[in-house]
């Protein structure tokens, strides 16, 4: 795990010095999904009869909440890219996505409930989405505290 987190903090400090944005954008990505399936696993103890099913499942979820994650991130540098001229017709673009974004995510999480439920059973899909609600909630808190508000 030390060794993991060592690599973690060598990308962050030397990857934005010898790659292009998107280039780091993308390990940035691989490596967030990376560490929230080693959450879910850890804390969702999923067993071995389940645990092909569950992961498939998973799969396509994590495929789906991607997608909306990338329209946040295209979201998030319109923002950047406006942040010192905003328009209120920029802001209400921003403002439209921000809200379908979300909305759209939770669409993911009841579309998958049932397939999570099936397979590993109610109690246990009401944990993976704490699980999830709780790493979002840290993913948008750092976010948010990087994002300026706009003037």
């Amino acid at each position: 795990m030390m060794k993991r987190n060592v690599l973690s903090l060598v990308l962050v400090v030397l990857l934005p010095f010898t790659v292009s944005a998107q280039d780091f954008l993308d390990l940035a990505k691989t490596e967030i999904n990376f560490e929230k399936r080693a959450l879910v696993a850890e804390a969702m103890d999923i067993p071995s009869s389940q645990s092909v099913e569950f992961w498939n499942t998973y799969s396509d979820f994590e495929t789906e909440i991607n997608r909306i994650g990338d329209q946040r991130i295209a979201n998030i540098k319109k923002f950047a890219d406006n942040f010192e001229n905003m328009s209120d017709k920029v802001a209400s673009e921003i403002a439209s996505t921000y809200f379908s974004t979300h909305q759209d995510r939770y669409k993911v999480y009841k579309k998958y409930y049932n397939k999570f439920a099936k397979t590993i059973g109610d109690k246990k899909a009401v944990r993976f989405y704490q699980i999830m609600d709780q790493i979002q909630l840290l993913i948008d808190l750092q976010i948010a505290s990087e994002e300026p508000l706009i003037e």
